[in-house]
């Protein structure tokens, strides 16, 4: 059993690629469900790397999966996502979740926003009738000065990157219009980010009582279609320093 700081989830290994070429993995080893965890360290934090698979059916089994392995201090899914336009962050920009909600949570009413369920996802945990699921407010503040202050070292070229803290929205269907996008940024109190993992992470961690750290980079608008228009590159990059920041 690893007792490592920390333990990051993300979904597809090009996303942390960034990551790990500030901080490379000393170690792997393979679970018994098959995924490789990569172990290292990143400051003075031990940290295992798992690779998920993308979306919440993978998170959670992996997640699930590798706490037999690893029994962390705290955990931090990251990846690259989706900004909404209206928040005024831009491509490039590093969100730190506040809270996470999946979209496809609830009872179907008469507009976008489903009503809450009759019954709770996770005993006492009463926003989870609708999927939600709040983040630790002083971990999150934490992590946004951690960054923030190790910008200058980290960041120094790209000196208009903004590090920011709001809601964020699992999906499991991308949204690909601007019309949608409107639509759910209005309906649910003004996201910030849109990605395919947060709410499984979200709900694992809070099963298991464990401290959780959402960091993504943006690489696209939410409804943005033509991925010629979206900067991978930019936000894997930015992401990679965020999480060596730290």
């Amino acid at each position: 059993m690893n007792h490592p700081d920390l333990l990051i989830l993300c979904a597809t290994l090009p996303e942390v690629s960034g990551f790990l070429a500030l901080c490379p993995e000393k170690s792997t080893c393979t679970t018994k469900t098959g995924h490789q965890i990569r172990s290292g360290k990143v400051g003075s934090s031990s940290y295992d790397l798992l690779i998920t698979g993308p979306g919440v059916f993978n998170m959670a089994y992996a997640f699930a999966a590798c706490l037999n392995e690893s029994a962390p201090e705290t955990v931090i899914v990251t990846g690259i996502a989706g900004v909404f336009r209206q928040s005024g962050f831009g491509i490039g920009d590093i969100g730190i979740a506040t809270q996470e909600q999946y979209l496809h949570t609830g009872i179907q009413g008469q507009g976008i926003k489903n009503d809450p369920l009759p019954f709770e996802l996770i005993g006492n945990y009463p926003l989870t009738r609708q999927g939600i699921y709040l983040f630790d407010e002083e971990k999150a503040d934490a992590y946004q000065k951690k960054i923030s202050l190790n910008a200058d070292a980290y960041l120094a070229d790209e000196s208009r990157t903004k590090i920011f803290k709001g809601p964020f929205l699992t999906v499991s269907t991308i949204t690909s219009s601007t019309e949608d996008a409107d639509l759910l940024y209005c309906a649910y109190g003004g996201v910030v980010m849109e990605s395919m993992e947060g709410a499984a992470c979200a709900h694992i961690a809070a099963c298991c009582d464990l401290p959780l750290v959402q960091i993504r980079s943006a690489s696209n608008f939410v409804g943005q279609r033509d991925k010629t228009r979206w900067d991978i590159e930019t936000a894997v990059n930015r992401l990679g320093k965020a999480l060596a920041s730290i």
